[in-house]
Protein backbone atom coordinates (compact mmCIF):
# COMPACT_ATOMS: atom_id res chain seq x y z
CA UNK A 1 0.00 0.00 0.00
CA UNK A 2 1.13 3.72 -0.75
CA UNK A 3 2.74 6.12 2.13
CA UNK A 4 1.15 9.05 -0.43
CA UNK A 5 -2.48 10.50 0.23
CA UNK A 6 -3.59 12.11 -3.09
CA UNK A 7 -6.55 14.29 -2.34
CA UNK A 8 -9.97 14.12 -4.52
CA UNK A 9 -12.04 16.97 -4.64
CA UNK A 10 -10.58 18.77 -1.62
CA UNK A 11 -12.21 21.90 -2.14
CA UNK A 12 -15.79 20.77 -2.88
CA UNK A 13 -15.52 18.11 0.20
CA UNK A 14 -14.32 20.98 2.91
CA UNK A 15 -17.67 23.54 1.21
CA UNK A 16 -19.97 20.53 1.58
CA UNK A 17 -18.66 19.96 5.07
CA UNK A 18 -18.67 23.53 6.37
CA UNK A 19 -22.15 24.15 4.61
CA UNK A 20 -23.74 21.02 6.66
CA UNK A 21 -21.60 22.45 10.04
CA UNK A 22 -22.47 25.62 9.82
CA UNK A 23 -26.58 24.62 8.72
CA UNK A 24 -26.41 22.46 12.03
CA UNK A 25 -24.83 25.09 14.38
CA UNK A 26 -27.14 28.04 13.19
CA UNK A 27 -29.98 25.37 13.69
CA UNK A 28 -29.02 23.86 17.15
CA UNK A 29 -28.33 27.53 18.62
CA UNK A 30 -32.19 27.92 17.46
CA UNK A 31 -33.60 25.09 19.33
CA UNK A 32 -31.42 25.85 22.48
CA UNK A 33 -32.90 29.39 22.47
CA UNK A 34 -36.61 28.06 21.88
CA UNK A 35 -36.42 24.87 24.31
CA UNK A 36 -34.07 27.01 26.81
CA UNK A 37 -37.21 29.25 27.34
CA UNK A 38 -39.55 26.39 27.57
CA UNK A 39 -37.76 24.34 29.89
CA UNK A 40 -37.12 27.70 31.99
CA UNK A 41 -40.91 28.78 32.27
CA UNK A 42 -42.10 25.21 32.78
CA UNK A 43 -39.31 25.20 36.09
CA UNK A 44 -40.78 28.64 37.00
CA UNK A 45 -44.82 27.46 36.76
CA UNK A 46 -42.95 23.88 39.22
CA UNK A 47 -41.16 26.28 41.73
CA UNK A 48 -44.04 29.04 41.61
CA UNK A 49 -46.64 25.94 42.83
CA UNK A 50 -44.15 24.50 45.33
CA UNK A 51 -43.58 28.40 47.24
CA UNK A 52 -47.74 29.56 47.27
CA UNK A 53 -48.43 25.74 47.92
CA UNK A 54 -45.71 25.81 51.24
CA UNK A 55 -46.77 29.61 51.95
CA UNK A 56 -50.26 28.63 52.72
CA UNK A 57 -48.23 26.26 55.22
CA UNK A 58 -46.60 29.09 57.54
CA UNK A 59 -47.97 31.20 59.85
CA UNK A 60 -46.02 34.76 59.25
CA UNK A 61 -46.91 35.73 62.90
CA UNK A 62 -45.99 32.78 64.28
CA UNK A 63 -42.53 32.69 62.38
CA UNK A 64 -41.89 35.82 63.19
CA UNK A 65 -42.24 35.50 67.25
CA UNK A 66 -39.50 32.58 66.60
CA UNK A 67 -37.07 34.56 65.02
CA UNK A 68 -37.44 37.57 67.82
CA UNK A 69 -36.83 34.93 70.50
CA UNK A 70 -35.09 31.76 68.40
CA UNK A 71 -37.80 29.46 70.33
CA UNK A 72 -39.20 26.74 67.70
CA UNK A 73 -43.11 26.62 68.38
CA UNK A 74 -45.56 23.89 67.21
CA UNK A 75 -46.30 25.84 64.22
CA UNK A 76 -42.88 26.30 63.04
CA UNK A 77 -42.28 22.68 63.69
CA UNK A 78 -45.17 21.54 61.90
CA UNK A 79 -44.21 23.49 58.87
CA UNK A 80 -40.48 22.37 59.26
CA UNK A 81 -42.03 18.69 59.01
CA UNK A 82 -44.04 20.19 56.21
CA UNK A 83 -41.64 20.82 54.58
CA UNK A 84 -39.10 17.63 54.83
CA UNK A 85 -41.88 16.27 53.55
CA UNK A 86 -42.02 18.15 49.91
CA UNK A 87 -38.58 17.59 49.69
CA UNK A 88 -38.24 14.02 50.75
CA UNK A 89 -40.61 13.90 47.26
CA UNK A 90 -38.99 16.41 45.33
CA UNK A 91 -35.89 14.65 44.06
CA UNK A 92 -34.99 17.15 41.77
CA UNK A 93 -35.05 19.75 44.65
CA UNK A 94 -31.89 21.19 45.54
CA UNK A 95 -32.65 23.17 48.64
CA UNK A 96 -36.25 23.87 50.62
CA UNK A 97 -35.60 26.79 52.96
CA UNK A 98 -36.07 29.88 54.86
CA UNK A 99 -33.68 32.65 55.29
CA UNK A 100 -33.58 36.37 57.12
CA UNK A 101 -31.25 38.88 55.67
CA UNK A 102 -29.58 40.83 58.58
CA UNK A 103 -27.00 43.19 56.60
CA UNK A 104 -25.04 43.92 53.87
CA UNK A 105 -21.66 42.44 55.34
CA UNK A 106 -19.51 40.15 54.02
CA UNK A 107 -20.24 37.72 56.62
CA UNK A 108 -22.67 37.06 59.16
CA UNK A 109 -25.16 38.61 56.92
CA UNK A 110 -27.88 36.02 56.62
CA UNK A 111 -29.47 33.89 59.33
CA UNK A 112 -31.19 30.59 58.88
CA UNK A 113 -34.96 30.70 59.39
CA UNK A 114 -35.98 26.95 57.83
CA UNK A 115 -34.04 24.60 56.05
CA UNK A 116 -35.80 21.80 55.00
CA UNK A 117 -33.98 18.71 54.94
CA UNK A 118 -34.48 14.61 53.67
CA UNK A 119 -34.77 11.62 55.97
CA UNK A 120 -31.29 10.57 56.19
CA UNK A 121 -29.66 14.04 56.50
CA UNK A 122 -32.50 15.06 59.07
CA UNK A 123 -31.84 12.11 61.13
CA UNK A 124 -28.95 9.93 60.53
CA UNK A 125 -26.15 12.43 59.18
CA UNK A 126 -27.02 15.68 60.51
CA UNK A 127 -23.86 17.30 60.25
CA UNK A 128 -24.75 20.23 57.69
CA UNK A 129 -27.96 20.56 59.30
CA UNK A 130 -29.35 24.05 59.50
CA UNK A 131 -31.39 25.49 62.15
CA UNK A 132 -33.13 28.44 63.55
CA UNK A 133 -31.00 31.16 64.42
CA UNK A 134 -27.92 29.79 62.71
CA UNK A 135 -25.89 32.60 61.44
CA UNK A 136 -24.09 32.17 58.26
CA UNK A 137 -20.02 32.76 58.22
CA UNK A 138 -19.11 32.66 54.44
CA UNK A 139 -21.65 31.21 52.47
CA UNK A 140 -23.64 34.46 51.56
CA UNK A 141 -21.68 37.40 50.53
CA UNK A 142 -22.87 41.10 50.70
CA UNK A 143 -24.24 41.07 47.58
CA UNK A 144 -26.49 37.86 47.79
CA UNK A 145 -28.13 39.78 51.23
CA UNK A 146 -28.61 42.87 49.91
CA UNK A 147 -30.73 40.72 46.91
CA UNK A 148 -32.44 39.20 49.77
CA UNK A 149 -33.44 42.28 50.88
CA UNK A 150 -34.75 43.04 47.62
CA UNK A 151 -36.54 40.06 48.02
CA UNK A 152 -38.08 40.70 51.02
CA UNK A 153 -39.37 44.20 49.45
CA UNK A 154 -40.96 42.42 46.47
CA UNK A 155 -44.82 41.55 45.74
CA UNK A 156 -43.86 38.70 43.57
CA UNK A 157 -41.52 35.54 43.01
CA UNK A 158 -38.08 36.35 41.83
CA UNK A 159 -36.38 33.84 39.77
CA UNK A 160 -32.51 33.60 38.84
CA UNK A 161 -29.94 31.42 37.96
CA UNK A 162 -26.92 30.91 40.34
CA UNK A 163 -23.22 28.70 40.25
CA UNK A 164 -22.42 26.95 43.41
CA UNK A 165 -19.79 24.46 44.12
CA UNK A 166 -22.10 22.11 43.69
CA UNK A 167 -23.44 23.09 39.99
CA UNK A 168 -25.85 25.01 38.83
CA UNK A 169 -29.26 25.65 40.76
CA UNK A 170 -32.70 28.22 39.94
CA UNK A 171 -33.98 29.44 42.55
CA UNK A 172 -37.11 31.15 43.20
CA UNK A 173 -38.40 32.96 45.90
CA UNK A 174 -40.93 35.41 47.16
CA UNK A 175 -41.41 36.91 51.05
CA UNK A 176 -43.06 35.25 54.01
CA UNK A 177 -45.55 38.00 55.28
CA UNK A 178 -47.08 38.44 58.67
CA UNK A 179 -51.08 39.10 59.02
CA UNK A 180 -49.65 42.95 58.71
CA UNK A 181 -48.66 42.40 55.78
CA UNK A 182 -44.66 43.21 56.85
CA UNK A 183 -42.15 40.79 55.68
CA UNK A 184 -40.95 38.17 58.01
CA UNK A 185 -38.76 36.33 55.85
CA UNK A 186 -37.63 35.27 52.40
CA UNK A 187 -38.81 31.50 51.30
CA UNK A 188 -37.10 29.87 48.58
CA UNK A 189 -36.39 26.91 46.57
CA UNK A 190 -33.18 25.74 44.72
CA UNK A 191 -34.10 23.57 41.97
CA UNK A 192 -30.50 21.64 40.25
CA UNK A 193 -30.43 22.57 36.85
CA UNK A 194 -26.88 21.07 36.26
CA UNK A 195 -27.91 18.48 33.91
CA UNK A 196 -30.31 20.83 31.66
CA UNK A 197 -27.60 22.13 29.05
CA UNK A 198 -26.73 18.37 28.00
CA UNK A 199 -30.83 18.19 27.77
CA UNK A 200 -31.32 21.37 25.69
CA UNK A 201 -28.29 19.94 23.91
CA UNK A 202 -29.66 16.73 23.30
CA UNK A 203 -33.33 18.08 22.24
CA UNK A 204 -31.37 20.69 19.53
CA UNK A 205 -29.22 17.94 18.34
CA UNK A 206 -32.11 15.42 17.52
CA UNK A 207 -33.97 18.25 15.88
CA UNK A 208 -31.17 18.91 13.37
CA UNK A 209 -30.78 15.37 12.55
CA UNK A 210 -32.51 15.33 9.88
CA UNK A 211 -30.28 18.33 8.45
CA UNK A 212 -27.01 16.46 9.41
CA UNK A 213 -28.66 12.99 7.82
CA UNK A 214 -29.47 14.53 4.86
CA UNK A 215 -26.00 16.41 4.20
CA UNK A 216 -24.02 13.28 4.67
CA UNK A 217 -26.52 11.57 2.26
CA UNK A 218 -26.42 14.59 -0.31
CA UNK A 219 -22.04 14.62 0.39
CA UNK A 220 -22.11 10.84 0.12
CA UNK A 221 -23.42 10.49 -3.22
CA UNK A 222 -21.35 13.64 -4.24
CA UNK A 223 -18.51 11.88 -3.70
CA UNK A 224 -19.26 8.23 -4.79
CA UNK A 225 -17.21 7.59 -7.24
CA UNK A 226 -13.85 8.80 -4.93
CA UNK A 227 -15.13 5.30 -2.23
CA UNK A 228 -13.83 3.06 -5.51
CA UNK A 229 -10.33 3.88 -4.77
CA UNK A 230 -7.71 3.25 -2.14
CA UNK A 231 -7.37 6.83 -0.91
CA UNK A 232 -10.88 7.57 0.61
CA UNK A 233 -10.85 4.22 3.07
CA UNK A 234 -7.54 5.27 4.09
CA UNK A 235 -8.73 8.31 5.03
CA UNK A 236 -11.71 7.39 6.73
CA UNK A 237 -9.60 5.14 8.68
CA UNK A 238 -7.41 7.95 9.82
CA UNK A 239 -9.78 10.12 10.71
CA UNK A 240 -12.13 7.32 12.80
CA UNK A 241 -8.44 6.25 14.29
CA UNK A 242 -7.57 9.69 15.28
CA UNK A 243 -10.59 10.77 16.58
CA UNK A 244 -10.93 7.38 18.74
CA UNK A 245 -7.03 8.89 20.60
CA UNK A 246 -8.26 12.43 20.78
CA UNK A 247 -11.49 11.63 22.65
CA UNK A 248 -10.19 8.74 24.71
CA UNK A 249 -7.05 10.48 25.46
CA UNK A 250 -7.06 10.21 29.61
CA UNK A 251 -10.26 8.70 29.68
CA UNK A 252 -10.99 6.20 32.31
CA UNK A 253 -14.46 6.28 31.72
CA UNK A 254 -15.53 2.84 29.44
CA UNK A 255 -18.21 4.82 27.20
CA UNK A 256 -15.41 7.14 26.30
CA UNK A 257 -13.54 4.11 24.76
CA UNK A 258 -15.70 3.97 21.52
CA UNK A 259 -14.34 2.86 18.09
CA UNK A 260 -16.37 3.66 15.60
CA UNK A 261 -15.23 2.11 12.46
CA UNK A 262 -15.84 3.50 9.25
CA UNK A 263 -17.91 2.07 6.42
CA UNK A 264 -15.26 0.27 4.03
CA UNK A 265 -16.70 -1.59 1.61
CA UNK A 266 -13.09 -3.08 -0.42
CA UNK A 267 -12.49 -6.58 0.52
CA UNK A 268 -8.73 -6.04 0.98
CA UNK A 269 -5.84 -4.94 4.11
CA UNK A 270 -7.70 -1.52 4.76
CA UNK A 271 -10.55 -3.87 5.63
CA UNK A 272 -8.51 -5.42 7.65
CA UNK A 273 -6.43 -3.05 9.21
CA UNK A 274 -10.02 -1.50 10.30
CA UNK A 275 -10.79 -4.92 12.03
CA UNK A 276 -7.89 -5.52 13.45
CA UNK A 277 -8.53 -1.20 15.16
CA UNK A 278 -11.34 -2.18 16.25
CA UNK A 279 -11.03 -5.57 18.12
CA UNK A 280 -8.06 -3.42 19.86
CA UNK A 281 -10.39 -1.01 21.27
CA UNK A 282 -12.83 -3.27 22.39
CA UNK A 283 -9.93 -5.49 24.44
CA UNK A 284 -9.14 -1.71 25.48
CA UNK A 285 -12.72 -1.07 26.82
CA UNK A 286 -12.23 -5.03 28.33
CA UNK A 287 -9.23 -3.85 30.43
CA UNK A 288 -10.44 -0.47 31.22
CA UNK A 289 -13.31 -2.13 32.18
CA UNK A 290 -11.75 -3.93 34.64
CA UNK A 291 -9.64 -2.05 36.34
CA UNK A 292 -12.55 0.54 36.85
CA UNK A 293 -14.17 -2.86 38.45
CA UNK A 294 -11.86 -3.41 40.52
CA UNK A 295 -11.43 0.31 42.30
CA UNK A 296 -15.11 0.54 43.18
CA UNK A 297 -14.83 -2.85 44.19
CA UNK A 298 -11.92 -1.39 46.49
CA UNK A 299 -13.72 1.58 47.72
CA UNK A 300 -16.81 -0.49 48.56
CA UNK A 301 -14.54 -2.39 50.74
CA UNK A 302 -12.77 0.71 52.10
CA UNK A 303 -16.51 1.71 52.98
CA UNK A 304 -17.24 -0.88 54.98
CA UNK A 305 -14.13 -1.26 56.79
CA UNK A 306 -14.84 1.99 58.18
CA UNK A 307 -18.41 1.67 59.45
CA UNK A 308 -20.13 -0.17 62.45
CA UNK A 309 -22.62 -2.59 60.78
CA UNK A 310 -24.81 -2.55 63.94
CA UNK A 311 -25.50 1.28 64.29
CA UNK A 312 -24.17 2.53 60.92
CA UNK A 313 -21.90 5.45 62.57
CA UNK A 314 -17.81 4.69 62.03
CA UNK A 315 -16.21 2.08 63.69
CA UNK A 316 -13.01 2.08 65.66
CA UNK A 317 -10.61 1.67 62.35
CA UNK A 318 -12.20 5.31 60.93
CA UNK A 319 -12.09 6.26 65.30
CA UNK A 320 -8.11 5.20 65.21
CA UNK A 321 -7.68 7.16 61.78
CA UNK A 322 -9.17 10.43 63.05
CA UNK A 323 -6.97 10.09 66.76
CA UNK A 324 -4.13 9.90 64.32
CA UNK A 325 -5.13 12.79 62.45
CA UNK A 326 -6.03 14.60 65.48
CA UNK A 327 -2.61 14.39 67.11
CA UNK A 328 -0.87 15.09 64.33
CA UNK A 329 -2.76 18.30 64.07
CA UNK A 330 -1.37 19.15 67.65
CA UNK A 331 2.24 18.54 66.84
CA UNK A 332 1.85 21.67 64.28
CA UNK A 333 -0.66 23.89 67.10
CA UNK A 334 -4.19 23.19 66.27
CA UNK A 335 -5.03 22.99 69.85
CA UNK A 336 -8.96 23.28 69.79
CA UNK A 337 -9.76 19.34 70.65
CA UNK A 338 -12.26 17.77 72.57
CA UNK A 339 -13.25 14.69 73.59
CA UNK A 340 -16.36 13.04 74.77
CA UNK A 341 -17.01 9.13 75.56
CA UNK A 342 -20.17 7.49 76.56
CA UNK A 343 -20.58 4.63 78.18
CA UNK A 344 -23.81 2.51 77.65
CA UNK A 345 -24.43 1.11 81.48
CA UNK A 346 -26.17 -2.56 82.22
CA UNK A 347 -25.47 -3.87 78.37
CA UNK A 348 -24.47 -7.05 80.24
CA UNK A 349 -27.82 -7.25 82.39
CA UNK A 350 -30.00 -6.87 79.65
CA UNK A 351 -28.24 -9.16 77.21
CA UNK A 352 -28.43 -11.73 79.75
CA UNK A 353 -32.23 -11.28 80.57
CA UNK A 354 -33.88 -10.12 77.90
CA UNK A 355 -31.37 -11.46 74.99
CA UNK A 356 -28.66 -9.97 72.34
CA UNK A 357 -31.87 -8.83 70.17
CA UNK A 358 -32.90 -6.17 72.74
CA UNK A 359 -29.10 -4.77 73.89
CA UNK A 360 -28.29 -4.20 70.19
CA UNK A 361 -31.62 -2.50 70.30
CA UNK A 362 -30.26 -0.43 73.18
CA UNK A 363 -27.27 0.03 71.94
CA UNK A 364 -28.64 1.59 68.51
CA UNK A 365 -31.18 3.85 70.40
CA UNK A 366 -27.93 5.10 72.75
CA UNK A 367 -26.65 5.62 69.30
CA UNK A 368 -29.27 7.94 67.84
CA UNK A 369 -29.45 10.12 71.27
CA UNK A 370 -25.64 11.07 70.83
CA UNK A 371 -25.79 11.76 67.41
CA UNK A 372 -29.14 13.65 67.32
CA UNK A 373 -27.53 15.41 70.88
CA UNK A 374 -23.96 16.65 69.00
CA UNK A 375 -25.27 17.07 65.44
CA UNK A 376 -22.56 18.91 64.78
CA UNK A 377 -19.58 16.01 65.69
CA UNK A 378 -18.61 12.41 64.54
CA UNK A 379 -19.73 9.66 66.74
CA UNK A 380 -17.80 6.56 66.27
CA UNK A 381 -18.25 3.17 67.99
CA UNK A 382 -15.19 1.94 69.70
CA UNK A 383 -16.63 -1.10 71.68
CA UNK A 384 -19.91 -3.41 72.31
CA UNK A 385 -20.92 -0.13 74.34
CA UNK A 386 -18.96 2.60 73.63
CA UNK A 387 -18.96 5.68 71.72
CA UNK A 388 -16.63 8.65 71.51
CA UNK A 389 -17.43 12.27 70.20
CA UNK A 390 -14.77 14.35 68.49
CA UNK A 391 -16.39 17.33 69.30
CA UNK A 392 -16.62 20.31 66.90
CA UNK A 393 -18.51 23.53 66.24
CA UNK A 394 -21.29 24.12 68.31
CA UNK A 395 -20.77 21.00 70.05
CA UNK A 396 -17.35 22.05 71.61
CA UNK A 397 -18.50 25.54 72.14
CA UNK A 398 -21.97 24.13 74.23
CA UNK A 399 -20.43 21.29 75.93
CA UNK A 400 -21.92 21.35 79.32
CA UNK A 401 -25.55 22.34 77.82
CA UNK A 402 -25.74 19.70 75.02
CA UNK A 403 -24.47 17.19 77.87
CA UNK A 404 -27.06 18.64 80.41
CA UNK A 405 -29.84 17.60 77.39
CA UNK A 406 -28.24 14.78 76.77
CA UNK A 407 -28.80 13.37 80.47
CA UNK A 408 -32.21 14.82 80.97
CA UNK A 409 -33.50 12.82 78.03
CA UNK A 410 -32.15 9.60 79.77
CA UNK A 411 -33.45 10.70 83.00
CA UNK A 412 -36.51 10.92 81.21
CA UNK A 413 -36.71 8.02 80.10
CA UNK A 414 -36.00 6.14 83.01
CA UNK A 415 -39.27 7.66 84.26
CA UNK A 416 -41.39 6.34 81.50
CA UNK A 417 -43.68 3.65 81.98
CA UNK A 418 -44.26 3.24 78.26
CA UNK A 419 -41.01 2.11 77.82
CA UNK A 420 -39.80 -1.15 77.83
CA UNK A 421 -36.40 -1.69 79.86
CA UNK A 422 -33.98 -2.50 77.36
CA UNK A 423 -35.44 1.07 75.68
CA UNK A 424 -34.78 2.73 79.22
CA UNK A 425 -31.42 3.43 78.04
CA UNK A 426 -28.80 4.67 80.73
CA UNK A 427 -25.14 6.17 80.11
CA UNK A 428 -22.67 7.74 81.26
CA UNK A 429 -20.68 10.69 79.29
CA UNK A 430 -17.35 12.44 80.31
CA UNK A 431 -15.48 14.83 78.40
CA UNK A 432 -11.84 16.41 78.57
CA UNK A 433 -10.62 19.26 76.35
CA UNK A 434 -7.13 19.79 75.45
CA UNK A 435 -4.71 21.44 77.91
CA UNK A 436 -1.30 21.75 77.00
CA UNK A 437 -0.53 22.32 80.62
CA UNK A 438 -2.19 18.87 81.48
CA UNK A 439 -1.74 16.82 78.10
CA UNK A 440 1.21 15.71 76.83
CA UNK A 441 -0.15 14.26 73.65
CA UNK A 442 -3.74 12.95 72.47
CA UNK A 443 -3.31 9.83 74.75
CA UNK A 444 -3.15 11.37 77.49
CA UNK A 445 -6.44 13.54 76.78
CA UNK A 446 -8.21 10.33 76.18
CA UNK A 447 -7.33 9.44 80.03
CA UNK A 448 -8.69 12.38 81.36
CA UNK A 449 -11.95 12.09 79.12
CA UNK A 450 -12.46 7.84 80.14
CA UNK A 451 -11.47 8.97 83.93
CA UNK A 452 -14.35 12.02 83.55
CA UNK A 453 -16.67 9.35 82.28
CA UNK A 454 -16.02 6.75 85.04
CA UNK A 455 -16.45 9.56 87.73
CA UNK A 456 -19.89 10.14 86.31
CA UNK A 457 -20.38 6.30 86.12
CA UNK A 458 -19.72 5.79 89.43
CA UNK A 459 -21.98 8.95 90.57
CA UNK A 460 -24.97 7.39 89.10
CA UNK A 461 -27.44 6.29 91.11
CA UNK A 462 -28.35 2.34 89.27
CA UNK A 463 -31.36 1.88 87.42
CA UNK A 464 -33.00 -1.54 87.67
CA UNK A 465 -33.70 -2.96 84.47
CA UNK A 466 -36.69 -5.42 85.22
Amino acid sequence: MGTHKKPLNRSITIGCILFIIILVILLNLANVVLYRNYVYGDYQGYISDLLLYMIDHIDGDDLRICIETGEESDKYKESLLFMDDLMEHMEDIHYFYSVLPLNTNDTGCVMSVLSAERYYDRYIDTEGNLYLGWISDDEYDAATAAQLFDIMDSDSIVYFEEETEWGTDYTGALPIRDSQGNAVAVLAIDIDISFISGMIWEYAIVNSLIVLIAGLIFIAIFLLWSKRNITEPILRLEESAVGFVDHSHGQRSVEALNFEAPQIKTDNEIKSLSNAIVRMTEDMRDYVEDIVSAEEKAENLQTLANRDALTGIRNRTAYDAEILRISQGIAVGETKVGLAMVDLNFLKKINDTYGHDKGNAAIQKLCRIVCVTFSHSPVFRIGGDEFVIILRGNDYDHFDELMEAFNKELEAMSADPSLEPWEKVSAAIGAAFYDPSLDADIDSLLKRADTVMYERKKAMKAVRVD
